[in-house]
């Protein structure tokens, strides 16, 4: 999806980004088995994940339309 991230102006491609925190899954892992299965699981289904800027990894985006992203490429403005 092509995005304009309004955090860090950023303007090209979204990725994908995983809710919660890698440090409190290894935690969860660490401590107690099910627990850490259970939020692995939920980190890497649709539910778990959201588009997002891939500089500042901010879900504060908003998809542009062609026309908006047809303007960007005819001005040389996206990213290399």
């Amino acid at each position: 999806m092509k995005i304009a991230c309004s955090s860090c102006r950023y303007i090209g491609e979204s990725i994908n980004l995983a809710k919660g925190s890698r440090r409190k899954e290894v935690f969860l892992w660490c401590c107690l088995l099910l627990p850490g299965l259970l939020y692995t699981l939920w980190r890497q289904s649709s539910d778990g994940r959201y588009p997002g800027c891939p500089q500042c990894e901010s879900s504060n985006i908003r998809a542009l339309k062609r026309r908006e992203w047809k303007h960007f490429q005819k001005t040389g403005q996206l990213p290399e």
